[in-house]
């Protein structure tokens, strides 16, 4: 009777978490997705860090003309083998397509913004004006970095200080412009972050674990409104550029 309330608990502590993710995913979607309905801008996209490809089946699935880039060479190929159109950074550049949406899944945290601004401003020279700009990113909590290969977050209102129209005292600049046109707000159950029961097996542990199971529970029944906000997702426009693909 223990054994199986434990694992249902621990059943109901992964599915929240899976339901927070999947939020995520349905509001990418969602935004993307948003742009045909409405006709606003075409179906050529562009998925830049594609990883494994979660995005690009649903896009395809979906019907868009999807590719995505990748800087690793063996993600490419998982791509390829799985019948989707991939690139690698190098041969992405050889080519000259224009796309209507590029998309950016936790890609933007890992650039200091001296190299984000022309790894930016390198892709959405070919996004045409008019087009969308999807980011999914994180918000700088306790966990941020536990990935380490996370180098800062960015908040929208700063983002738009370097890629927005509006002229901002700042020591960067980019020749493509945007505005914001929606942004959703992730949410996750509040966690522990410096225990040492996170790191070393211990009692605390146990105890960690029923504190966090609690949070999650919580979060859950409160649909959420009972948590922390830990990530956005942003859907942009282009407005102009200097090198504008038409």
């Amino acid at each position: 009777m223990i054994q199986s309330m434990r694992l249902l608990l621990k059943q109901l502590y992964r599915a929240t978490i899976a339901i927070t993710v999947e939020q995520e995913t349905g509001k990418v979607i969602e935004f993307v997705n948003r742009g045909r309905a409405h006709q606003e801008w075409g179906c050529k996209i562009l998925e830049v860090g594609c990883g494994y490809g979660r995005y690009l089946h649903r896009l395809q699935g979906l019907g868009f003309d999807v590719t995505g880039v990748d800087a690793n060479p063996e993600l490419v190929r998982a791509n390829l083998e799985a019948g989707l159109r991939c690139l690698t950074v190098d041969e992405w550049r050889n080519t000259t397509d224009a796309y209507d949406v590029i998309l950016m899944s936790h890609v933007i945290e890992h650039f200091a913004p001296h190299d984000l601004v022309p790894f930016m401003d390198g892709y959405l020279d070919r996004l045409k004006v008019g087009g969308a700009l999807v980011i999914a990113t994180p918000f700088l909590t306790p966990f941020f970095y536990d990935d380490f290969d996370h180098v800062r977050p960015y908040n929208p209102l700063g983002f738009l200080m370097v890629f927005g129209e509006e002229k901002a005292q700042v020591q960067y600049y980019a020749r493509n412009k945007l505005c914001l046109d929606n942004i959703w707000i992730r949410r996750g159950f509040w966690r522990f972050a410096y225990h040492r029961g996170r790191f070393v097996p211990s009692f605390s542990r146990r105890i960690l674990q029923l504190v966090e199971l609690a949070s999650a529970m919580v979060f859950r029944f409160s649909a959420g409104m009972i948590g922390q906000a830990d990530g956005w997702v942003g859907l942009f426009r282009k407005v102009k550029s200097v090198t504008a693909v038409k």
